[in-house]
């Protein structure tokens, strides 16, 4: 884990002019793409997006002469910061493409996706599989031909995605790895995207009997400390996987989250 100081000695070297935000490949873990780092209102920003990383901060930097004018006539500083894109409005549906339902049986998906659990479409102009969230207003759209980023969020998505129909909620990464484990009778897979927990998603899964934190071993920490922030909400416990859940048999998910191993 770095330090506050050893954070600000990287990020310092990160350019980013007052009032706009880029997406940068992570120094911390070396995520592509992964890090957004800000400028707004007299403070640099920086948070990775990555689960297992975490990294996230912010410091005074102060305002320019400009915004200070600005501000001091009551006219806010322009915000550049790239805004989420609308959902495509060219999409369609996976069985029409051979390439799209392989990318959903290689990752465990397609179960999920036949039995109605979430909705899948692809966007052919970008070439991304979208998934979308439980109340469809933005999905997540993945990449099928090396594009960068790899992941791309379209619309609004504020609470976890959830995928499933069982009791027992277990915290995952990405939306692929929820799809896995919603193969397993009794559980939901819950996909964070983000390494935030919001007031919102804490919510959502307090209204489960149980919660699994499933992270890879490298994010143990971050596992951890979710667990920690829903104490006193709803029963929950730690897993770690030696293997990313999407990629995992459903003999395997079912021995180590019901604690076979």
């Amino acid at each position: 884990m770095y330090t506050y100081s050893e954070q600000i000695e990287i990020i310092d070297k990160i350019a980013v002019r007052e009032g706009c935000g880029i997406n940068v490949n992570c120094p911390f873990c070396g995520g592509r793409k992964t890090l957004g780092v800000a400028i707004r209102q007299g403070k640099k920003l920086w948070h990775c997006f990555k689960v297992s990383c975490g990294i996230r901060g912010t410091r005074s930097v102060g305002m320019s002469t400009a915004s200070l004018r600005k501000r001091l006539h009551g006219v806010e500083a322009s915000r550049r910061t790239k805004r989420l894109a609308d959902v495509p409005s060219l999409i369609s549906e996976p069985s029409y493409h051979p390439a799209v339902l392989k990318y959903l049986e290689d990752n465990n998906c397609l179960e999920a996706y036949l039995e109605g659990l979430i909705r899948v479409q692809y966007a052919p102009a970008e070439h991304r599989v979208l998934f979308f969230s439980n109340d469809e207003e933005g999905a997540v759209g993945r990449t099928l031909d090396g594009a960068i980023p790899k992941w791309k969020q379209y619309g609004n998505i504020e609470g976890v995605v959830k995928v499933g129909a069982g009791d027992v909620g277990v915290i995952v990464e990405d939306v692929p790895s929820a799809c896995s484990i919603s193969r397993l009778k009794g559980f939901t897979g819950c996909a964070l995207l983000g390494t935030v927990l919001s007031t919102v998603q804490k919510a959502q899964l307090s209204q489960l009997k149980e919660v699994v934190v499933a992270l890879d071993k490298d994010a143990s920490r971050k596992a951890i400390e979710l667990s920690r922030r829903l104490e006193g909400r709803v029963k929950c416990r730690v897993v770690l996987l030696e293997e990313d859940a999407k990629y995992m048999t459903k003999n395997s998910l079912n021995s180590l989250l019901r604690g076979d191993e």
